[in-house]
């Protein structure tokens, strides 16, 4: 199993609850939480940016306050996940050796 992945922030900031964030770990997502995110909403930007706080741990409201820099990446990732892609690449890491796939 791979290990966790996080995305580092270029621009880290104070979350609502006061927490301080240098990175985002990030969490796999599943069928159930597209499921959920399509149950709140049928606009696909919020779906989206549901799925995008569910990935990394942080709400709505802090997922708001994300430097666009910052953003772009959280975005990118994702978007590899839903591939089925290398997410280590995306953040510009390399598997370790003999790693088939370094995805979450």
């Amino acid at each position: 199993m791979a290990a966790k992945l996080s995305i580092p922030l270029k621009f880290p900031f104070t979350t609502a609850a006061g927490e301080h964030l240098k990175s985002l770990q990030i969490t796999r997502l599943k069928r159930k939480d597209i499921a959920a995110a399509q149950a709140n909403s049928k606009d696909e930007g919020v779906v989206e940016d549901m799925l995008l706080a569910k990935m990394t741990g942080i709400t709505m409201e802090d997922l708001g306050e994300l430097d666009i820099a910052d953003s772009k990446v959280v975005t990118e990732v994702f978007r590899e996940m839903a591939l089925g892609g290398d997410l280590a690449a995306v953040l510009g890491r390399s598997a370790a050796p003999g790693a088939e796939d370094a995805a979450v």
